[in-house]
């Protein structure tokens, strides 16, 4: 099943030089399968252009995020399982380690909740602790 949602995006980063919060909210669309979700929208970034972000939930446990535009990247998070992401930017590609702390899908009448907590870190160097909560409100 396929509905037209909107898309609220908390994003929290504790890095060594301080903490970082950011919030957004878009339209986009959300399919619904037995074994996955899928959440699709388009974000237009003032400096990059738009941003096509894909961010599949299999399972209830693990989150692959996908972004195509100028820099893209591909994020695989997984509770309690290290990934290697890779990242797409302005200097050239970057290879990044991400290791899932939390994953937690839950849907109701109204829409989902997917709440995700995870570290990066390169050359093995811890680089941030994350938190994205996403909230989908069906329309």
């Amino acid at each position: 099943m396929r509905v037209n949602a909107v898309i609220r995006i908390i994003s929290k980063q504790k890095t060594e030089n301080g903490d970082n919060t950011g919030e957004m909210s878009v339209l986009g669309r959300v399919t619904y399968e037995d074994d996955k979700s899928i959440i699709e929208y388009i974000e237009n970034n003032e400096e990059t252009g738009p941003e096509e972000t894909t961010i599949t939930v299999y399972n209830n446990e693990t989150v692959s995020i996908v972004r195509n535009g100028q820099f893209s990247s591909e994020m695989m998070v997984e509770k309690n399982n290290r990934h290697l992401t890779f990242y797409r930017t302005p200097y050239g590609e970057l290879t990044m380690g991400i290791y899932g702390n939390q994953v937690e899908w839950s849907r109701d009448e109204k829409g989902a909740v997917l709440k995700m907590r995870y570290s990066l870190d390169f050359n093995n160097g811890l680089i941030s602790e994350n938190t994205m909560i996403i909230y989908i409100e069906e329309k």
